[in-house]
């Protein structure tokens, strides 16, 4: 059987790296756009979702204009060197983000302290915006941003390779990525962990956070997401890393080229996708935002004066139910895996 020439293996990286990516600005921008527009859900937690959404956004964004950009055989160096610095930035922003939303909710559900959680997430919001900023800034000074002929990554530009020998290669990539998306592998795994070890804890011995029934099964579910959450962000981002692992520590003459090849298929779908597997874990796959959507198709549909009533019926429903968990909407956890859309 032939095997795919260097041509062919791409162009279809190109096209699985634009389709991830667009769906990915999708789900960032819906992420957003449900916080702005539903004022219930405006939570702590959210908002940290909202940021990193606008770090999947840039970087999602940013992986397509460049691929785009070597499609049409446009290969400038200002260009390149641009699309560089957003998507290495934004990518920065999304791992410290990541992070610090485990580590939030951790203080809050595990620990019991919210203000705690509410004063780190001052300190979060100047670092986890600032120190990015500072790491791509420093490499672009240092003429480290550029093209890296797609050795690193799936078609776009990120370290330059030219003129540089393989340690300098790996001490920047290091410092511009990969040493904090490994550590965020493990917080999150560690954080998340911990935190699911608590609510099943919490929820068999009863009490504490989760003392009613709609509460406990609200848990059980947020506790089943708390899993997810970590696995899928490894999940994506484990083909760059393993492929950056492989190269490393493998001589040239012992690649298996067809694995790499496969590698750069999976590395430009998963680090462009973050921002639509957000969406669907935290807004598209919960119930108030399908019984959002619902009602907003129903009321598109349905004559006026039937609406009207039947949003009076579901507004007395609403404050019955609000009444009877109101203790259990103000838990930061709830609020933010289970009861937003």
């Amino acid at each position: 059987m032939a095997m795919p020439n260097a041509t062919d293996i791409t162009k279809a990286s190109e096209i699985l790296t634009s389709i991830s990516a667009s769906l990915s600005m999708v789900g960032a921008i819906g992420i957003i756009a449900t916080y702005i527009t539903w004022r219930e859900i405006r939570s702590s937690p959210r908002k940290i979702l909202v940021y990193i959404s606008i770090a999947d956004f840039f970087t999602a964004f940013g992986n397509m204009f460049s691929v785009l950009m070597s499609s049409h055989g446009n290969d400038e160096k200002l260009l390149c060197e641009a699309q560089s610095f957003i998507t290495t930035c934004s990518s920065l922003w999304s791992f410290f983000w990541t992070t610090f939303l485990a580590i939030y909710l951790y203080c809050s559900v595990a620990l019991r302290k919210p203000s705690l959680a509410e004063r780190l997430l001052l300190f979060f919001t100047f670092f986890g915006w600032a120190i990015p900023l500072v790491i791509t800034a420093i490499a672009l000074g240092k003429g480290a941003l550029g093209d890296d002929d797609n050795n690193f990554s799936a078609g776009w530009c990120w370290i330059k390779t030219k003129g540089k020998n393989k340690t300098e290669q790996l001490l920047w990539m290091l410092f511009t990525g990969k040493a904090w998306e490994i550590a965020t592998y493990i917080l999150i795994a560690v954080f998340y962990t911990a935190l699911r070890c608590y609510i099943h804890k919490d929820i068999t011995r009863g009490g504490g956070h989760f003392n009613s029934d709609t509460s406990q099964q609200s848990a059980i579910r947020a506790e089943r997401k708390l899993t997810l959450v970590p696995v899928i962000f490894i999940f994506l981002r484990m083909w760059g890393t393993l492929r950056f692992i492989l190269l490393q520590v493998q001589q040239p003459e012992q690649f298996d080229q067809q694995k790499l090849d496969f590698l750069v298929y999976l590395q430009g779908i998963g680090d462009s996708a973050q921002g639509f597997a957000n969406f669907l874990l935290f807004c598209f796959f919960t119930e108030k935002f399908q019984k959002k959507l619902a009602t907003f198709f129903f009321s598109c549909w349905k004559p006026k004066s039937s609406s009207v009533d039947e949003s009076n019926d579901q507004l007395q429903k609403h404050k019955g139910h609000s009444k009877i968990n109101k203790v259990d909407e103000n838990s930061p956890l709830l609020s933010s895996m289970d009861r937003h859309p």
